[in-house]
């Protein structure tokens, strides 16, 4: 509920951590329509789609500025990013899609 009364107040999600697992905030800052600026490595790899639902960053305060520039210099890209974010989400990271690539593997395991 916090961050959903924040997520309205919030430009984007500042995702810092080095090489980290998967990491959940990325996915549902996207969900809520929040992009993400994030470090170049580990889970944000694979979540956040670089110059379209965020951005990814070498782990260094000017890079973090620069894209957080950005949203200064461009305001609409609060609005654009975020619902590409979420369509994001829901494509790729949902209940749905999860069942449908498992679907797709067993298939495959079993013909």
């Amino acid at each position: 509920v916090l961050f959903r009364s924040q997520r309205r107040k919030s430009t984007c999600v500042l995702y810092t951590p080095s090489n980290e697992h998967f990491g959940i905030v990325p996915i549902e800052a996207m969900y809520m329509e929040c992009p993400v600026i994030a470090v170049n490595s580990g889970g944000p790899l694979e979540s956040v789609v670089n110059k379209c639902t965020g951005y990814l960053c070498n782990p260094n305060p000017s890079e973090f500025a620069e894209a957080m520039e950005t949203f200064v210099k461009d305001p609409t890209l609060k609005k654009s990013m975020g619902t590409a974010g979420k369509a994001r989400v829901k494509q790729t990271f949902s209940s749905e899609a999860f069942s449908g690539k498992l679907y797709q593997y067993i298939c495959r395991l079993t013909a």
